[in-house]
């Protein structure tokens, strides 16, 4: 009896451990992983709005990115975005569908992304 209570003891133990580890730890992920790219591709849309360039940015490629669970998901990225010939505030403008402007440089982002889908939160804060 006395051999089960321990070895209980020690597996809830280390699962709160490892519970609380994930919780308040980062995790890193694959840039290109399919899941960090519809995020980022999300919240250029939120960038180009915080932003006050006169044109659009378009996503070029994600440098890192990490991701924390608290309530919802907090993504940590770093992105590298190029400006386009589209300006800001055009009915309708799609950055996606818009053609890089090659005679400027791109811009390296670092952004929080912080998403609840059941709440329909989508939160970008630049950093």
């Amino acid at each position: 009896m006395f051999f089960p209570i321990v070895w209980f003891s020690v597996l809830l133990i280390i699962s709160k451990s490892f519970a609380r580890e994930i919780r308040l730890g980062r995790t890193t992920y694959n840039e290109d992983d399919a899941e960090i790219q519809e995020v980022a591709e999300k919240a250029m849309e939120q960038v180009n709005e915080q932003t006050n360039y006169r044109n659009l940015y378009k996503l070029v490629k994600v440098i890192s990115a990490q991701t924390q669970v608290v309530a919802g998901i907090k993504y940590y990225l770093t992105i590298l975005a190029a400006p386009t010939t589209c300006r800001k505030g055009a009915v309708g403008m799609n950055p996606m569908k818009c053609t890089i402007d090659n005679s400027k440089s791109k811009k390296q982002f670092k952004i929080e992304v912080w998403s609840a889908p059941w709440q329909n939160t989508f939160k970008v804060t630049l950093i």
